[in-house]
């Protein structure tokens, strides 16, 4: 499979595009070589550990079945669809779809999801709060785009599926082989398959503010000390008992700015790579301290980020922090797009580099085979 190229102004869409509103590219990857097919979805998500969904409509009414499946499962009438999350950790030709979202950063990037519907088969009308590129695969699906949503739009009940009760399309397009939607967060879409189709999504994770000012917070009060204490001198006389002056809350705000005011990256580093899921690779794989030559890679679905400052660097993976000499920063930028490394070669980069590695592997971010 050659490398799939989006046919994307990339300066332009993200001035205009990006988490903004929708675009649809048609032959956005042209002569599109589809790198899976409907029966081998199937068999994937019959395996345990396969995040995989069946969902059907009856009459109006909207069913969510869970995987593992069964070969019997799909044995069944209807207009239905199956979905398939992180496809790309197990086949390396899917995972290849990542590299044509390159202008992106890899920290960003969730998984590919993969469906297969049959005729009328959809996931229904919803919005993601994520922003997701849609490549159709194999036959037509026709895709309604409609208006912002949040928290308040009105869902359907009676289905555990999160589906919008007033759905009205403003776009209609339908796809084919090769082409592409983008949805941004909070926006409402539709999918209908026109016959049986396949189509693959690349979504792109973004952590809650909530989650961001938890770490944050954790971040600052492991680093304050015992005895740091709220603050008042040149207080004014208190004239009655009790109050808790305007004075006293500006005077608590200031000091509380004051420790926000600090360039420390390390609590979004770690907050953007944390809990990850990964897939263990089927290749003959070791620990790095076992191997004495090969390769090492990363590890499908792992979640690996850094940052420069200086002549330090701060490498990120699911949740933790490692401090290494900058000069190791082309060896962690090679790890982060998917690249094979020589292992003897990537030892001998600096004193560092052993370390490095080492945790690198017990973290779960990288493999070694020889």
């Amino acid at each position: 499979m050659s490398r799939p190229r989006l046919q994307l102004d990339v300066e332009d869409f993200l001035a205009k595009h990006w988490q903004r509103e929708h675009l649809f590219i048609p032959a956005g990857f042209q002569n599109f070589e589809v790198p899976a097919d409907a029966d081998e979805l199937a068999g994937l998500a019959i395996e345990e550990e396969v995040d995989g969904r069946i969902v059907s409509a009856d009459e109006g009414h909207w069913h969510q079945e869970r995987g593992p499946f069964t070969a019997e499962s799909y044995e069944r009438g209807g207009s239905w669809s199956l979905l398939v999350q992180s496809v790309d950790q197990y086949w390396d030709e899917t995972a290849e779809l990542l590299r044509a979202v390159e202008f992106l950063p890899t920290w960003r990037l969730d998984d590919i999801m993969m469906s297969y519907a049959t005729d009328g088969g959809s996931a229904g009308p919803h919005y993601d709060n994520y922003d997701v590129f849609i490549i159709q695969g194999e036959g037509q699906r026709l895709w309604q785009i409609g208006g912002a949503c949040n928290a308040s739009s009105s869902l359907m009940e009676n289905t555990d599926l999160r589906l919008l009760s007033d759905f009205e399309p403003h776009h209609e397009y339908l796809m084919s082989c090769g082409d592409v939607l983008y949805v941004p967060p909070g926006i409402a879409h539709y999918g209908t398959s026109v016959g049986e189709s396949t189509s693959f999504s690349i979504g792109f994770r973004a952590p809650r503010h909530s989650d961001l000012l938890a770490r944050w917070a954790d971040n600052r009060l492991n680093a304050l000390e015992d005895d740091a204490l709220f603050r008042d001198p040149a207080r004014k006389i208190s004239k009655r008992s009790g109050e808790i002056t305007s004075e006293d809350l500006e005077r608590a705000r200031i000091q509380l700015l004051q420790l926000l005011d600090q360039s420390d990256p390390k609590w979004f580093g770690e907050a953007i790579t944390d809990v990850a899921t990964t897939h263990s690779d089927v290749r003959d794989t070791k620990s790095v301290r076992d191997c004495e030559r090969g390769w090492i890679t990363r590890i499908p679905g792992s979640r690996l980020a850094w940052h420069a400052s200086g002549d330090e660097l701060m490498v990120f993976a699911h949740g933790c922090s490692h401090d290494a000499p900058l000069c190791l920063q082309p060896l962690i930028e090679a790890l982060c797009r998917n690249e094979e490394v020589v292992l003897e070669e990537a030892r001998y980069l600096h004193d560092a580099a052993p370390g490095l590695l080492s945790w690198l592997c017990e973290e779960g971010v990288i493999l070694c085979y020889e």
